[in-house]
């Protein structure tokens, strides 16, 4: 195989041999180390393959053997450049592209996201622009074992993370701690912390690991009331206080939370008829520089742009600062409509669902809906109660007791 490799960029031909001597010719090419191979004999003498430089040294033995030879193929690459010696632009233009592509392979052109929940994928490639490693940077330049352990300390609620460069792609992959949000408040500091109400509510469970409860089951509070005091009393043999310990309080305080709901329908809307129209350009965007086709029109106003991009790649690793871009241009004209009370009564059930959905999504549990529909002139309105239960813990600095020197002193119990 290498030596296939070698004789193509070398470049060999295909000759036939006749004449008074071939096999003297084939013994006097063997003397001199003339290297010939694919050796076949024909009626009036022989063919074979020879490199360009060993047919370069055969006119002398082809004088003494009085034989005649002639070129029927040419092989290699000295052959295929010759073929296009009036093209040197397009052969420069070929070699400087080989090249463009060789300096782009250095850097980051694709970053991949995985596994990511509460951390979306903007803040993800944000952090990574802050750490300068994102799109466009070069790969020597990129530390992923360090880059892997600043996410971690920079976000508490990822617990693994692992960042891998292949070709020109990053891939992020995340695992995150899905705990309810409060879990991930930095707790353990210098200072001793209170947990106060989130919310005003009525406490329904209480729970206390850590420091003084305040308040029990039933009662209700106000958001901002405190409700496990950050300290534990330590009293002495008169059932006095002796001193105080301060540490963060640690409890799961659960509250039946009232929210109020309230959503305004104009029975007026402007809808967006299509009109038919429509118009498809492509556009080519390098790095940051767009290039727009010169000749296109959109259609009549207005209109609305629908863009599609696709990153150019050789391979699913191996991408390229270059997109295309599809913009698709839609015509419309706007029409007066008016809500039926279906259609209002519709939307604001939609208009609920995608709120219900929300606080579920953050771990509320809804226990009760009051909810009615009213309508006035110009709209429709929706107001009404949603009754929950929910963690209502938040943390605060916790209030140091000040003792006098006499209070902080042991009790004497001698007579």
């Amino acid at each position: 195989m290498l030596l296939s490799v070698i004789k193509y960029f070398k470049g060999y031909v295909y000759v036939r041999l006749s004449g008074y001597a071939p096999e003297r010719f084939l013994n006097l090419c063997g003397s001199h180390d003339i290297l010939i191979w694919n050796l076949k004999s024909t009626k009036d003498g022989y063919e074979f393959c020879i490199s360009v430089a060993g047919f370069k040294q055969l006119r002398p033995i082809l004088k003494k053997t009085r034989t005649h030879i002639r070129i029927q193929k040419r092989y290699g690459m000295p052959f295929e450049l010759y073929h296009y010696r009036k093209r040197k632009m397009f052969a420069m233009g070929m070699l400087l592209f080989a090249g463009l592509i060789y300096y782009l392979s250095g850097f980051i052109w694709n970053i991949e996201v995985n596994g990511n929940s509460y951390l979306s994928e903007e803040v993800v490639l944000c952090f990574l622009s802050k750490e300068h490693a994102s799109f466009g940077t070069k790969k020597k330049n990129i530390d992923c074992a360090a880059l892997e352990e600043t996410l971690r300390s920079r976000y508490p609620e990822v617990i693994w993370t692992s960042i891998k460069i292949y070709g020109t792609k990053m891939t992020v992959d995340i695992q995150e701690n899905l705990l309810p949000e409060e879990n991930y408040e930095e707790k353990k500091e210098e200072t001793a912390h209170d947990i106060v109400a989130a919310d005003d509510g009525l406490i329904t469970e209480m729970i206390t690991r850590s420091g003084t409860p305040v308040v029990t089951v039933g009662t209700p509070v106000k958001k901002g009331d405190v409700l496990v005091n950050g300290y534990v009393e330590i009293l002495n043999d008169d059932g006095e206080t002796a001193q105080y310990l301060y540490r963060t309080a640690d409890a799961d305080v659960i509250a039946k939370v009232t929210y109020s709901y309230h959503d305004e329908i104009p029975m007026e809307y402007v809808k967006k008829v299509s009109t038919g129209a429509e118009k498809i350009t492509y556009q080519v965007r390098i790095l940051d520089y767009l290039i727009e086709n010169p000749f296109f029109s959109p259609v009549e106003e207005p209109y609305e742009v629908v863009s599609d991009v696709s990153q150019f790649h050789f391979t699913d690793n191996f991408y390229l600062p270059v997109y295309l871009v599809r913009q698709t241009y839609l015509g419309y004209k706007n029409e007066q409509k008016t809500y039926t009370e279906k259609e209002a009564k519709r939307l604001a059930s939609e208009n609920l669902k995608k709120y219900l959905d929300d606080l579920e999504e953050k771990g509320i549990q809804i226990t009760e809906k009051n909810v009615i529909i009213e309508r006035t002139k110009k709209k429709y309105v929706v107001k009404g109660t949603i009754g929950t239960l929910k963690s209502i813990v938040s943390y605060q600095p916790t209030k140091i007791i000040e003792q006098s020197s006499e209070e902080r002193q042991p009790t004497d119990e001698s007579d």
